[in-house]
């Protein structure tokens, strides 16, 4: 028997989710085991308690129906005290008090697509539990043997990631909670700090992206509120993915443009790059940490008037 990296603990209910979930996570390269893989004559709990001490990680997905199971209760316990728990919430619920200040992923709104921003997102949390490594630490197989200085002159200089990739890092969660003072914009080992600036003459500061991301929209809960009738509600998403930008639309009305190409999946904005949203256009630009202009973003969030 191969060793399990993933197992995956659901209510029954949720049998068509997790089925959903466990292709997926197969896809991305990991050996998951779940109750369909059982097999005849084997005993139930005896396979369930083998799975669940030999996997490296354990996906919990949190329902309603979840929640009330016995079974489920038990697995998350167990994987918790093992260090092994990466839950995720597949619908809104009230998860069991012991785990309401675990990290849980928002995938409720996930419909199986693997370049959606929040699943690649969950996929970094699970590869970092199974890895031992902690947030921010690059993979061992990833790190380059030396990596030149990254400069503010254009795109060239910058090595693009694939969108979508194994080594994206951006986190999940756009709402206002993620604007923490421990969350702050931080700059890079160069002193580097990614920079939205507005095209039209504003007299806004620049915005530093946050490794945790930003959420653009017209209105709260956006992190960045455009008040303008071009842009929607929620419009995008920016936030950072190995020291590159990465742009994700929420299925905005008007659209998301990188360089007047609209994109349609998370797509790398390169340094000098113009983001636009609805009538306002933002440019990509890198800052030093030691540039007073810099604006650290608020707790309340930054708010931007946009061209009419």
């Amino acid at each position: 028997m191969s060793a399990t990296d993933v197992f995956l603990s659901y209510a029954r209910q949720d049998r068509g989710v997790a089925r959903m979930f466990a292709e997926a996570l197969g896809d991305e390269g990991f050996n998951v085991w779940w109750d369909a893989s059982l097999h005849s004559g084997e005993t139930f709990d005896e396979v369930i308690e083998q799975h669940l001490r030999e996997a490296k990680a354990v996906v919990v997905l949190w329902s309603p129906r979840s929640v009330a199971s016995r079974w489920v209760r038990a697995e998350a316990t167990q994987a918790d005290r093992r260090n092994k728990l990466v839950p995720a919430m597949i619908e809104q619920c009230d998860r069991p008090v012991i785990f309401e200040l675990t990290h849980t992923a928002d995938l409720c709104d996930w419909t199986g697509d693997v370049t959606d921003i929040h699943w690649r997102s969950f996929m970094d949390d699970l590869r970092r539990k199974i890895e031992g490594r902690s947030e921010g630490e690059v993979p061992a197989a990833s790190r380059p043997a030396a990596r030149p200085k990254p400069v503010a002159s254009g795109p060239a200089n910058r090595q693009p990631l694939r969108p979508g990739s194994d080594e994206v890092i951006l986190a999940a969660g756009a709402g206002p909670q993620i604007l923490n003072p421990r969350r702050q914009p931080e700059a890079d080992a160069a002193g580097e700090l990614h920079c939205l600036e507005a095209e039209e003459e504003l007299g806004q500061e620049p915005i530093v992206i946050a490794s945790s991301g930003l959420k653009l929209g017209r209105s709260r809960p956006a992190d960045i509120v455009l008040p303008h009738k071009s842009i929607s509600r929620e419009h995008c998403i920016v936030g950072l993915a190995n020291d590159e930008l990465l742009v994700t639309d929420l299925n905005s009305t008007n659209g998301t443009y990188i360089d007047d190409v609209r994109i349609t999946r998370a797509t790398i904005l390169p340094p000098g790059s113009v983001l636009r949203v609805g009538q306002l256009s933002l440019r990509h630009t890198i800052r030093t940490s030691s540039d007073g202009a810099v604006s650290r973003v608020s707790a309340q969030g930054p708010r931007l008037a946009a061209a009419s």
